[in-house]
């Protein structure tokens, strides 16, 4: 069919830092339905992994996808999204919406999410290894800035800029190689009037003090931009290159397509994850949905919870972009997740959380807990935030974001 393209999908296995051929994946653009083959040989392997561990199990015939303009999860989760995408359409020369799901895929990128590779043909070249360094920091925010205004920019910021972006989000962001590590660096948008990146390292500071596992980060100064550095939790370093693990967002663990928003829910998380995660995980979910309440942070929607596995497992990968969404002082205190989180639905109040407690493996009485001592801490929040460098008038600015504390009546 005319409409079809066939890519070949690579995988980076356990302890290897060359990609070997998966199998097969043929995409209708037209139709957004997309149909995967595992290669024979791939399958003999004896440390073959699957390429998605719930939608594309090892040895069954797959079956065709029409979610997400029909790309498996991590298929999806490989793919740029927002900001990945302006970056490569401006190296392309084009606007986003002339290139297609493939286009988008097949962008030759070695630093994207997790451990696949597709490439138009099984003997395509490795992609090589070259972020940017972090010493070109200044480089990489020009050609930032020049796309957020719809500017020209030269090959050579493209380049730089491209070979770091391949991750999801909406927000300015590029892989660095730093004290020979990876990091995602994330700097601030052209019309941001508070400094995010101060404010994420701030809420990630807390969510840590919280007992929330998070990447190891930095904020760091780049003249008067503030960058926040975040240590690549699905890549670690080899004598050679870099080794990766396999991702999972959760809307790829439920294989949710991104509009089906009236569907998402953390409690359907916490039930699928009993039969992958250990129960220490489901604990952590449930303290990571409180403690967005608590922070106000309503961009809690599937992609940005994830997973990672490998030969033996599937975790619950460290906690990443937690960010209070801004509230206006005296509009109202009500507010709504962007998922589920109790029997009232989103409403975010942890009165509301605690009505599926058990779906966590928890009893009332042991979330009574979590939640208690999630208060007492985030309670504390405007020292942690200054000792993070936060100013006054983003003190000022972030307070209507911690109303729930002051509404916390279910002990």
């Amino acid at each position: 069919m005319m409409n079809e393209t066939k890519i070949t999908v690579f995988i980076y296995l356990p302890g290897k830092t060359r990609a070997v051929p998966a199998g097969i994946f043929t995409h209708d653009n037209k139709l957004g339905i997309g149909s995967f083959n595992y290669g024979r040989k791939y399958i003999e392997r004896k440390n073959a992994l699957p390429v998605d561990p719930i939608a594309l199990p090892l040895g069954r015939q797959t079956k065709e996808v029409i979610t997400n303009g029909g790309l498996y999860g991590t298929f999806r989760d490989s793919a740029p999204d927002y900001w990945g995408r302006l970056v490569i359409a401006a190296e392309k020369r084009v606007p986003p919406e002339a290139l297609s799901e493939i286009d988008f895929l097949l962008n030759a990128n070695a630093t994207r999410v997790g451990n696949l590779d597709f490439r138009s043909r099984p003997d395509d070249l490795e992609p090589l290894p070259g972020p940017p360094h972090f010493s070109q920091m200044e480089n990489i925010l020009e050609a930032a800035y020049k796309i957020e205004r719809g500017e020209t920019v030269s090959q050579h910021l493209l380049n730089l800029l491209n070979q770091g972006t391949s991750l999801g989000g909406a927000r300015p962001k590029s892989t660095v190689e730093w004290k020979s590590e990876l990091w995602i660096a994330k700097f601030s948008a052209r019309n941001d009037t508070l400094s995010i990146p101060r404010i994420e390292y701030a809420s990630m500071t807390l969510a840590k003090h919280c007992g929330i596992r998070i990447p190891e980060l930095h904020l760091e100064s780049i003249g008067k931009s503030k960058i926040l550095l975040v240590r690549r939790f699905d890549r670690e370093r080899s004598a050679e290159s870099w080794e990766r693990s396999g991702f999972l967002s959760a809307l790829s663990l439920m294989q949710w397509d991104e509009a089906d928003r009236l569907s998402w829910s953390y409690g359907k998380i916490a039930d699928k994850m009993r039969r992958f995660v250990p129960m220490k995980d489901l604990h952590e979910l449930f303290r990571r949905m409180a403690y967005n309440i608590l922070v106000r942070n309503t961009d809690d929607h599937p992609r940005n919870h994830g997973f990672i596995f490998d030969s033996k497992m599937i975790q619950l990968a460290p906690a990443y972009d937690i960010v209070p969404t801004l509230a206006k002082p005296g509009v109202g205190t009500q507010f709504y997740m962007a998922m589920s989180v109790g029997e009232h639905g989103r409403v975010g109040t942890l009165a509301n959380a605690t009505t599926w407690a058990f779906r966590f493996g928890l009893e009332l009485e042991q979330a009574m807990l979590i939640i208690k001592e999630l208060v007492d801490t985030v309670s504390q929040w405007k020292d942690i935030f200054t000792s993070a460098g936060c100013t006054n008038s983003e003190i000022k600015a972030l307070e209507p974001s911690f109303a729930a504390l002051h509404e916390w009546e279910i002990c």
